[in-house]
Formats: structure tokens, sequence, C-alpha cells
């Protein structure tokens, strides 16, 4: 009987600690300290915040000292703070908005009931600079998000606002295979490491999804998001670049939603580094829409967002130019084609050696499921499915190639996460998350037969 009662406290034990390398913060604190006044601490408050969009109430008595804690808070807001006591005059707070990492401080003087005041003052404050509080970093916020100016719409357009970060997702010098990205506190890292530099087009270097240039998660999806450089917090680890946290958007009392578009072509672009005008097959064009309803009000909730992107990158005619020093004329490169298909045949067709135009497409569906159990408990089971591919066909000044060195890649990914919130008492509380992803990245050459590349 005391072994079986041993490995059920191992195993309550292992639901109420957090893993540092396996998840991040998600949610939002209140705290603060209520007084009487004549400033002496006061016991047994009760403290009750409510996120108005969605009905969701989180209640806490004061302590002994008259502080008061109130984790694992839904992002966002608008938020009102009521609180109250037997024989005192209730007061109440509105208009608040819970930040990503970046606990809140609300201190409360209460005053007995019946007691004439000409003007009474409730003042909230931030526990200091946003991240900055809790080591080097940023937070960022929805209506950062919204008013931001953004060419590919993907995280690392948001992640430049830290003063640190540089092109391709590094921070501080990195490279952004040393980054760790989660999304509603689940990692989203490349799992092999493989990622091309050519995620950096669209800022997804180093997640799921790189190699096809598309980006991890639709931006219309992100509620809040954070990035930590040297974070004091032991929950946040497992990198030595950056860690770039996002929390999903959710349903809530209000049905809203968006239909929107974005797109650019060569004309809105300019020369190269060589002077060149962008080719005119050039485009870059995404759509979507969201949408957020109650299922039950104040219980139940859903969002959803789908988005359609595509892509076209033409990789510029370099031979007989500047770029490469005139080492290949159009005319060899026609003469070792014609060569190869005197000798080989027409089933060995080097391809052409003058522009071609890479693609890339692909399309996203993220859906949200969000549940008050009661007040002490809530549920969220989110799922990311992305399926993408691209064609990738790279040319530079040391290596020219044929378009038969062309391949498609393919990536199809799929990311399921549920989070557990419990407040159990005034001093216990937990968050519990699992998650499951599944990444299927694979290539395929574009030439049947496939020619070996020959450098000289």
């Amino acid at each position: 009987m005391n072994k079986i009662l041993y490995i059920a406290y191992f195993f309550v034990l292992l639901l109420c600690i957090r893993f540092p390398a396996q998840a991040q913060e998600t949610n939002g604190t209140l705290s603060g300290k209520i007084t009487g006044d004549k400033n002496e601490p006061l016991i047994g408050v009760t403290v009750v915040a409510l996120h108005e969009p969605s009905g969701t109430k989180y209640g806490v008595a004061t302590g002994t000292d008259g502080r008061y804690y109130l984790p694992g808070l839904r992002i966002g807001g608008p938020y009102s703070v009521t609180v109250t006591m037997m024989g005192m005059q209730p007061q109440k707070r509105e208009q608040l908005s819970i930040r990503l990492g970046e606990p809140m401080q609300l201190n409360f003087t209460l005053v007995v009931a019946g007691t004439e005041l000409s003007a009474v003052t409730v003042k909230g404050t931030k526990k200091g600079a946003a991240a900055n509080t809790f080591g080097t970093g940023q937070n960022i916020s929805r209506t950062q998000l919204s008013n931001m100016p953004t060419i590919s719409r993907s995280l690392q357009d948001m992640t430049k606002m830290v003063p640190q970060a540089s092109r391709d997702n590094s921070f501080a010098g990195t490279n952004f295979r040393y980054n760790n990205v989660t999304i509603d506190g689940a990692i989203n890292n490349d799992a092999i490491g493989f990622s091309p530099s050519a995620g950096g087009i669209t800022g997804s270097s180093g997640m799921p999804g790189s190699s096809t240039r598309t980006n991890a998660v639709s931006l219309d999806a992100i509620e809040d998001m954070q990035v930590y450089l040297a974070p004091f917090d032991v929950k946040i680890g497992n990198f030595t670049g950056g860690s770039i946290n996002a929390v999903t958007r959710s349903g809530t009392n209000t049905v809203t939603g968006s239909v929107y578009g974005f797109g650019r072509n060569a004309a809105l672009t300019g020369k190269g580094p060589a002077g060149i005008k962008m080719n005119s097959d050039f485009y870059d064009y995404q759509a979507g829409v969201r949408v957020g309803f109650p299922i039950i009000k104040n219980k139940l909730f859903f969002f959803t967002n789908e988005e359609i992107t595509s892509r076209q990158d033409p990789s510029q005619l370099l031979v007989g130019q500047a770029e490469t020093a005139h080492i290949l004329s159009m005319k060899e490169a026609d003469q070792i084609r014609q060569s190869t298909l005197d000798r080989y045949g027409a089933a060995f067709d080097p391809g052409t050696a003058g522009n071609y135009s890479a693609y890339s497409r692909s399309q996203k569906f993220f859906n949200r499921l969000d549940w008050n159990i009661n007040d002490k408990h809530q549920l969220s089971v989110r799922n990311n499915t992305i399926t993408s591919k691209a064609m990738n066909m790279d040319r530079d000044q040391q290596d020219f190639r044929f378009s038969s060195m062309a391949y498609q890649q393919v990536n199809n990914q799929s990311s399921t996460v549920m989070e557990l919130k419990s407040r159990f008492n005034s001093r216990w509380s937990n968050s519990f998350i699992a998650g499951y992803s599944v990444v299927h990245d694979k290539r395929n050459p574009d030439a049947d037969p496939t020619l070996p590349q020959v450098q000289i």
C-alpha cells in the first residue's frame, strides 16, 4: 500500500514540475498588495479578475501579508479586477491588458464602508519595462503585430524589433540554428537542422517549412509574443541564440473575423546588388481568412485561420556578366548543353542556361478550441497543419547550374498542442502542456534521369 502511495505522489510531482527545455510561458500573471486606509495589510480580501471578451474568471484571496497572486491568465484583454471584503467599500479597475511574460502589479487601498471620501485613486503599474525585468529581450503585443510594417508577414519581421536581432533570424551574432522557437509553449524548431539559408527570404530560418520558404504559422493567428536573449527565469532555456515564444489567438463571446490579402510583384521591387532589375516573373502573394466565435457563451470558444501563399523567384542569368567575371559566356553554355545532348541523347538534357523561375506554395490550416471547465480549470486544444512545396534552383557567382539541377522540396507538418491550466487554491497552480508534431520533409529531383554536377 505504501508503494502505491509513493508512486501516486511521484506522478503528482511530475504534473506540478515544469521542464525548462520542453515548454515556455504561455500565460500572464497579476499580483499586488491590498492594504487598509492605515496602510495595514488586509487578510482574506477576495480578488476576482474577469476576462471580459470570454467571461473567464480568476479568483483568489489575500494572504496574511495582504498580497495576492493570480497566475495562468489568458493573454490579452480587456480585463476588469474587482476587490471585495465584508465591511469595506469594494473597488474595481477596468480596461486592463495582460501581456505575455510581463507580469502586472495592481495595489489597492480599501476603506471602511460608509466612509465619505472626496476621491479614490487606484493605481496599476507593471513590474518594470517589459522583458527587461527578467533578462535581455522584448515583448511584442498584438497591437504591434498589427501595426508593424512587414514584407513576408513572418515572425522574423516582428523579431527585428529586438535591437540584437539581425538578418536570417540571428541574435547577437549567433546562427539561427541556436534559437529555440515555441508556439503555445511547444517546441517548433527545425528538427534536423538542415534548413537552407533560403528560409531567410521569408523569415522562416530554423523553423519547419524553411526549406520551402514557408512561415511556420500565420501572423493572423498570433496573439502575443516575446523574445529572450539572456533570461533570468529558469523555465526558459534550450537555446544559446534567441528564444522566440508566441501565443496564438482564441475565440471570444463576440464573433470576430477578417478576410485579407497581401501581395507584390516586380513593379514594387528595386534593383539587385549588381544593379540588375528584378525579372518580371517575380511575385509574392498571401490571402486568408480568420474567424473567432463562441460555441457556448462564457464556456466554449472556437478560432480558425486559413491561409494560402504563392511566391515565384526568378534565378537571374549570370553567365557572361560581371558577377561571374565573364568566366562563362552564353555561347559556351549553349555549347556545353549541345555537347551533352550529342553525346548522351535527349534523355540527358541539362536544361536551360537562361533565366529560371523557382516557386513556393503553401496552405495553412489553424484551428483552436478553448473550454472554460470552471473557474479553476481551463483547457485549450489547437492544431496547426501546413502543406507546402517549392522548386529550388540556386545560382551564384561561384556555382552556375543548368536548370536540370533544380529540385522540388516538399514539407508537410502538423502540430497539436493541449494545455490544461489549473488553480487549486491561492498557493497551488499548474500549467500542463502536451504537444505532438509530425514533419515530413523530402526532395524530388526535377530531371529524370538526373545529371551529376560538374565543377570546373
